[in-house]
């Protein structure tokens, strides 16, 4: 049974990818092997320790997409990948008696996933290949054209058991009408429960989207009140997170509002569903979108360029504006290079509109102190219902120590991508670990190789002429001006940019920055002033200096 085991877990994964899960989630379940699947538990062996610990704490989100799956309660057993010398190498973490609540949200239409994974339904039913239930004994595979009913399952999994066995009898399930496809339920459960406003790591960089994120949340009930929301950024600084975070506020705090998510491809795949499905002219289809009273759509940029889609998007919109209705977007450019109708980006320019920027030393060094305590540290502590003592402890489950100097070495060499940040700092635990059981610790340069293995950025050494010329070139500023006397408006701000830029992004003090633009250390810090008021004030200009981080980047 391992191979209906294995389809069964690609079909879980897909869920996962449909809902928009965590990528940890997604990786570290296709990263495990399926072992054993009965009529009711499936059994996983897990990648590595920390994969184990992570899966457990998951467990219950994976039972509830097995039950989807299966139409009936499937346990999840979760093996140790290996044991230390000495600690038992069979046992396997017992599963919960609990029966979940079946998962909503909705299902992506489309082909069988790279895994195996089957394609979705709208109500959530399995549908394969376009012929009657069949068994075939030389290829051992089963094929059907209907949504399966959960008798029609069991009958199924028996089939394929007996199919272990020689047999030229072919077995049929019977045919039924296809049923309509079910009006989603709002609000949808909050499987995505990571992504909450109290663990939201927020700083200079993102406080003005956190802040109107929450007020959004917190009026989503009034009408005429924060009526839309746009969050623009570099994908991997936190957009996803605050939109699951006003999702799941809503729905545990007001749940007779109805919210619709979706990312991009969701959004693609539910509009080309309904369009292929629609029956008569002048029939509406999105029927769930338009439904809803508070509308999430993530990575919106992905539908520029799909004229049909993008177009009914802008009368979803509009229609939402029209009825008092309210929307979050979140997308990787503003609103005006979107190429959307003037009309709606004007909307959106009058709603709350917030850049997310890249994270500044002192917002990673939050984001991996936070990450490593409640997160790594955190998951030592797992209980698991019906286990021994001796089995955590027999796998040598936790984690290594991080020092707040190790974590503040991580952050200065670090990238800006969040969920890099976290795997990152995984790493960097795991390996503190096996540095400690040998009975020595993590050094700055076994930090350095694996920080080497994430981040272009990691080793850079940006000089200051790099910084010079790049500010020169996006200001049209000679270097004569740029190092010179004058103290014109359109000479000295460039100026003020560049010595900030300079004292960001290149290991110097503040004397030799002075030294480097002719000027002393109190006129440069005069110039981190100038600029780090200004970029509070002006998210455009915000926007403008993280553009030259990058041109910096990528010249060094």
């Amino acid at each position: 049974m391992d191979n209906e085991a294995r389809i069964l877990l690609d079909d879980a994964i897909a869920c996962c990818q449909r809902d928009g899960l965590d990528a940890r989630l997604v990786n570290m379940l296709a990263s495990a092997r399926a072992c054993d699947l009965t009529d009711d538990a499936l059994t996983i062996e897990a990648p590595s320790r920390f994969a184990y610990s992570y899966l457990v704490k998951q467990r219950e989100v994976i039972e509830r997409y097995l039950e989807e799956i299966a139409f009936a309660p499937l346990a999840l057993t979760i093996t140790v990948p290996q044991a230390p010398a000495g600690a038992p190498v069979s046992r396997t973490e017992p599963v919960s008696g609990a029966e979940p609540e079946p998962a909503a949200g909705a299902a992506p239409a489309g082909a069988r996933t790279a895994g195996g994974g089957l394609p979705w339904n709208t109500d959530g039913a399995r549908r394969l290949a376009k012929a009657p239930i069949a068994s075939d004994a030389g290829s051992g595979r089963v094929t059907v054209n209907n949504t399966l009913t959960n008798e029609q399952f069991q009958r199924v999994m028996a089939n394929m058991k007996r199919q272990e066995q020689p047999s030229a009898s072919a077995v049929a399930v019977p045919t039924e009408p296809q049923p309509e496809p079910v009006e989603q339920s709002y609000p949808a459960v909050g499987i995505n429960a990571k992504y909450t406003f109290e663990n939201f790591v927020f700083g200079d960089e993102n406080k003005h989207a956190y802040q109107s994120a929450v007020r959004f949340a917190a009026f989503a009930d009034e009408p005429g009140q924060c009526t839309s929301l746009f969050i623009y950024g570099n994908s991997g600084l936190g957009k996803t997170h605050l939109l699951f975070a006003i999702k799941n506020y809503l729905a545990a705090e007001k749940p007779y509002i109805r919210v619709k998510y979706a990312n991009s491809q969701a959004y693609i795949d539910d509009y080309m569903r309904d369009l292929g499905a629609q029956r008569g002219p002048g029939e509406p289809i999105m029927r769930d979108y338009r439904a809803a009273d508070v509308l999430i759509i993530d990575d919106i940029q992905n539908i520029i360029g799909r004229q049909a889609s993008i177009e009914f998007f802008f009368q979803l919109v509009d229609e939402f504006i029209r009825e008092n209705k309210k929307i979050v977007i979140a997308s990787d450019r503003a609103p005006k290079k979107l190429g959307m109708d003037e009309r709606l980006t004007s909307r959106f320019n009058s709603g709350m509109l917030c850049l997310v920027s890249e994270p500044g030393f002192e917002m990673k060094y939050a984001i991996l102190r936070n990450y490593y305590e409640h997160t790594i540290r955190g998951s030592q502590n797992v209980a698991i219902p019906g286990a021994g003592a001796s089995l955590l402890d027999g796998i040598g489950l936790e984690e290594g120590h991080l020092s707040d100097d190790q974590l503040r070495h991580m952050a200065e060499i670090s990238g800006n991508n969040i969920r890099e940040l976290e795997s990152f700092c995984e790493r960097c635990a795991g390996l503190s670990y096996e540095r400690e059981q040998a009975g020595g610790e993590l050094t700055a340069a076994d930090i350095d190789a694996i920080a080497d293995e994430y981040f272009d950025t990691a080793h850079k050494v940006i000089r200051v002429d790099t910084v010079q010329s790049v500010v020169e070139e996006f200001y049209h500023v000679s270097h004569e001006d740029m190092i010179g006397r004058k103290r014109s408006k359109n000479i000295a701000f460039p100026r003020h940019v560049a010595v900030y830029l300079t004292n960001t992004l290149c290991e110097m003090s503040l004397k030799a920055v002075g030294s480097a633009f002719g000027r002393d250390h109190t006129t440069v810090i005069h110039s981190l002033e100038v600029v780090e008021t200004k970029m509070k004030e002006d998210a455009r200009f915000n926007e403008e200096v993280q553009q030259l981080k990058n041109i910096i980047l990528i010249k060094s």
